[in-house]
C-alpha cells in the first residue's frame, strides 16, 4: 500500500463516513482516485468501515480474558470464540499455545450463559485468567496512527470540518427498536449512502438521513475503521501487560494512548493494571518503544510482552487468511 492508499485510511479513521469528494481535497487526488482505491482495499479484506452501537453499558461492562490451552486446540478455541456474538476480539500469542479475547459478560453468567462457563467446561482450557475493563483510552486520537507519513494538522481540520460524526450534541438519541434495521445495513457497509439506504429499508429518504445523523451527533453509535496494518508493512503486533503504581495509572495511560505504536489502551483489574495493544513496522520497533519509550515512564514497574501470531477477529469482524470477513 503506498502512500495515497495511507492517507485515505488516515482520513477514514479520522471520519469513516466522510464524503469521497472531501477525503479526496485532502489527500490531493481525484475523487475517482480515492473510490477506486478505498473499493479495491475494502474488496481485498484491507480496511472495513463499521458503525455500530455505543460500547457496553454499565450493566454489561468489557472484560479481557487470558487463555492458556493445549496447542493443538487454541486455534480451533480461538475460531469458536471468534464466531459468537458476544466476543468482539480475538488473538492468538505465545507460540500459538495462548489466546486472549474480549467479551462482554451478561448479567447471568453465574447461570450458565456467556463465554466464562464454557470456558470453565473446555478441556482444551488449561488455566485462565480475567480482567475487567475500568476504562478504555481509545478512539480518536488514541487510534493507532504509526504512520510514517502522518495526516498534517491542517489536513486533519479540513476532513473534519463540518462532517465529523464523533461530535456530541446536547440532544441525545438513543438505539430506539424501529433504528435495527438501519443499524444492521450499517454493520454490512459502514459507509452505505442514505440513498442507497433508503432503497434496501424501503424507508423515506428523510427517515434514514435523519435518525443517521441522530444517531451519529448524539454518539449512540459510533463509526470506526477496521484495518489489516500487515497490508501497510505493519507486521509485529503484541499485547503489553504492565504492572503500574496506582497513583500513576491514569498519567501512564493518557501517555501511551497518543502513541502512535497503540491502538488500544485500558486500565484493567489484576496484577497487571494497564493493558496496551501495540503495532509495530518489526520487532527492532517493538523493542526499541517498550525500552526507550516505556521504559522511561515514572511508575512503570513491570512490563510483560506478550507477542500477536494472529488476529482471529477484531472490532467485531472475523478474520481469515489474513484478511476481514
Amino acid at each position: 500500500m503506498d502512500v495515497v492508499d495511507q492517507q485515505i485510511l488516515q482520513c477514514l479513521m479520522l471520519d469513516g463516513r466522510a464524503p469521497m469528494r472531501r477525503i479526496a481535497e485532502v489527500v490531493g487526488v481525484s475523487e475517482q482516485t480515492v473510490t477506486r482505491r478505498y473499493r479495491t482495499m475494502r474488496e481485498a479484506g484491507v480496511l472495513r468501515v463499521l458503525v455500530s452501537e455505543a460500547a457496553a453499558s454499565a450493566r454489561h461492562p468489557l472484560w479481557l480474558l487470558r487463555l492458556q490451552c493445549r496447542p493443538a486446540a487454541a486455534a480451533r478455541l480461538g475460531n469458536a470464540l471468534a464466531a459468537r456474538n458476544d466476543v468482539f476480539w480475538v488473538a492468538l500469542h505465545s507460540g500459538g499455545a495462548e489466546l486472549m479475547c474480549t467479551t462482554s459478560l451478561p448479567a447471568d453468567t453465574a447461570g450458565g450463559t456467556g463465554v466464562l462457563p464454557r470456558i470453565s467446561h473446555t478441556s482444551e482450557v488449561l488455566s485462565f485468567t480475567t480482567h475487567l475493563v475500568l476504562h478504555s483510552y481509545s478512539g480518536g486520537p488514541a487510534e493507532w496512527s504509526g504512520f510514517e507519513e502522518p495526516l498534517g494538522e491542517d489536513a486533519k481540520r479540513d476532513l473534519l470540518q463540518g462532517c465529523d460524526p464523533r461530535r456530541r450534541k446536547a440532544t441525545y438519541s438513543p438505539v430506539l427498536p424501529g433504528d435495527r434495521p438501519l443499524l444492521e445495513e450499517l454493520s454490512k457497509d459502514g459507509r452505505a449512502t442514505a440513498s442507497a439506504l433508503a432503497r434496501t429499508l424501503d424507508w423515506p429518504l428523510s427517515r434514514v438521513r435523519g435518525r443517521l445523523q441522530a444517531l451519529l451527533d448524539s454518539g449512540a453509535v459510533t463509526v470506526d475503521v477496521d484495518v489489516m496494518l500487515e497490508a501497510f508493512g505493519y507486521h509485529t503486533s503484541a499485547t503489553l501487560l504492565l504492572h503500574v503504581s496506582p497513583d500513576r495509572i491514569v498519567a501512564v495511560c493518557e501517555t501511551l494512548s497518543a502513541d502512535r505504536q497503540t491502538s488500544w489502551v485500558a486500565a484493567v483489574t489484576g496484577a497487571a493494571n494497564i493493558v496496551a495493544a501495540v503495532t509495530c513496522r518489526d520487532s527492532t520497533e517493538l523493542f526499541s518503544y517498550v525500552t526507550e519509550q516505556l521504559g522511561s515512564l515514572p511508575g512503570v514497574a513491570h512490563v510483560e510482552i506478550v507477542p500477536l501470531l494472529s488476529r482471529l477477529k477484531q472490532a467485531a469482524t472475523r478474520v481469515t487468511g489474513g484478511r476481514l470477513v
